[in-house]
């Protein structure tokens, strides 16, 4: 992996584009969406009492994936909820209500890598599962500064690790998968981006690597700050 990485300070800047996933990977709301899940599960009489490391197991692997695991958590929440989704919207508010008290600051590394890629007059995206109203409300991070586009799940179909995010950004930039780069911090999302036909590289520790089985074949840094040259 440390071949890797130097492989990839040294070829970093040779892309035409770079896609990025926002929650998780360029700030840091997964400690918001955790909070939201929980509170969300308590307004209805139970506790899912995850660690953080444990909701990241099954959050970045897909929606299905979750809803498995909070009703298999709390059975009796199967009762009250037929589907995930209508659980999940009142899990929105909550989270919409955090937000207002607990905004959002950039991951650690970010905002330097953005830097250096706007110094080299790269083009940049990013590409989410949030809704559009979630993101317009990070207005203290001026998105603009850095970032063509924003393609949110409004402007596409099938959430990741479905590729239609990023096979719309790419269609947008009119531009091929093999020249642009993805950063993604979730097993789901760098299944988006393959099979988008883009690279991909994971940004995440090595306790999410651990808990969610990632292999070592997998092209992984601990944070943006690796890829920041010294």
């Amino acid at each position: 992996m440390l071949i890797f990485c130097k492989a990839m300070l040294e070829n970093i800047l040779n892309f035409d584009a770079y896609l990025f996933d926002l929650d998780g990977t360029l700030i840091n709301t997964e400690p918001l969406h955790h909070a939201a899940w929980e509170q969300t599960v308590k307004n209805h009489g139970f506790s899912l009492n995850w660690s953080f490391e444990e909701y990241l197991t099954f959050a970045l692997k897909s929606r299905p994936h979750l809803f498995e695991a909070i009703f298999r958590r709390c059975p009796g929440l199967k009762n009250l909820f037929s589907e995930g989704e209508h659980l999940r919207q009142q899990k929105i508010a909550v989270y919409e209500k955090l937000l207002t008290t607990n905004p959002p600051d950039w991951m650690p590394g970010v905002y330097s890598f953005l830097s250096l890629l706007k110094k080299n007059q790269k083009e940049m995206v990013i590409v989410t599962n949030s809704p559009r109203k979630h993101v317009s409300g990070y207005t203290h991070l001026c998105f603009e500064t850095f970032f063509k586009q924003i393609i949110t799940i409004d402007d596409f179909i099938h959430p990741k690790p479905h590729p239609a995010g990023y096979l719309k950004a790419l269609s947008n930039l009119d531009k091929k998968g093999h020249k642009c780069m993805v950063f993604e911090d979730s097993l789901k999302g760098i299944q988006s981006a393959q099979q988008a036909g883009t690279h991909a590289l994971l940004v995440a520790t090595d306790t999410y690597k651990k808990i969610a089985l990632i292999d070592d074949t997998t092209p992984c840094v601990g944070s943006f700050n690796d890829l920041i040259p010294r």
